[in-house]
């Protein structure tokens, strides 16, 4: 009897052994499904958007602004192409409006909830922004613009550039500066406007 006893416990063990190797089985498949499952969710669904881009040239000339051309990335030339004309042809604007002092002139493409960034400044309304620039006391005499590219993501544009900046500081020395800037672009009122402004990055020439 008591050999047939053992005999049944180590059957019982023995099965007892299979059972967590099972659960531990189920629970590493059951993690492995759920981690695969969460990858798939992840993946974008339907195919991903084809991009090009393409060179503009711009439809005016202005002395103390030389713009010139930019590249516009797309995967939609004829829908974007008039709403980057649009942008810039309000690029010209901006730097029109520093060297003038013109607050009209940037009231026309500052953005509602507008922002300005520089590597030591932050402006962080379109009142304190246009207020600070109106009443400047250096002056910008000419802005030249390289590498302008431009790119769409719905209602709003992301323009990137560099440009060389030529200007009076605030004793009326000349200067020259060399800028990096990101501008983000929306469609406000069915009309496009600045809303943020950052440099990237800036040095004396």
């Amino acid at each position: 009897m008591r050999g047939r006893i053992m005999k049944n416990l180590k059957s019982l063990t023995g099965i007892g052994a299979m059972l967590c190797t099972l659960a531990v089985y189920s629970g590493c498949q059951t993690n492995k499904n759920a981690a695969t499952q969460q990858t798939n969710s992840s993946k974008p669904k339907g195919p991903s958007k084809k991009f090009s881009q393409v060179v503009l040239k711009v439809d005016y000339v202005i002395p103390t602004v030389g713009i010139s051309e930019y590249t516009l990335i797309t995967d939609d030339l004829e829908a974007q192409r008039k709403d980057a004309e649009a942008i810039m042809l309000r690029k010209k604007d901006m730097p029109l409006a520093v060297q003038r002092h013109d607050a009209a002139l940037f009231n026309s493409w500052c953005a509602r909830d507008f922002v300005a960034r520089g590597e030591n400044e932050f402006l962080g309304s379109r009142d304190e922004y246009i207020e600070d620039r109106v009443n400047a006391t250096w002056n910008v005499l000419d802005a030249r613009y390289e590498n302008l590219v431009l790119q769409f993501f719905g209602e709003t544009a992301l323009l990137t550039y560099r440009n060389i900046v030529k200007e009076k500081d605030e004793k009326g020395v000349p200067t020259t500066w060399l800028y990096t800037w990101a501008d983000v672009w929306v469609k406000e009122n069915g009309e496009w406007k600045v809303a943020a402004i950052y440099v990237i990055d800036s040095k004396k020439a």
